[in-house]
């Protein structure tokens, strides 16, 4: 039972990390004028966020969650 729960823990940290990434990089995409590129990202940036569970969103911070919120909606 133990180990499930830091296995969880460990899912939704790297979930949030890879949110954080992907935010950054749509920002830097729109800084570029790529656009098909920051779409791509876009993308992914809403489908990672789709798989963090609820608990787990309480723990981003407001600037995670600024960035996240810049970035276009698909």
């Amino acid at each position: 039972m133990k180990i499930d729960t830091i296995e969880m823990e460990d899912r939704s940290a790297e979930l949030m990390a890879l949110a954080r990434m992907l935010a950054f990089a749509v920002e830097t995409a729109k800084g570029l004028d790529v656009e098909a590129v920051e779409y791509c990202l876009d993308t992914a940036l809403r489908a990672v966020l789709n798989e963090i569970d609820e608990p787990s969103r309480i723990m981003l911070t407001s600037n995670d969650i600024m960035l996240m919120n810049r970035s276009a909606l698909c």
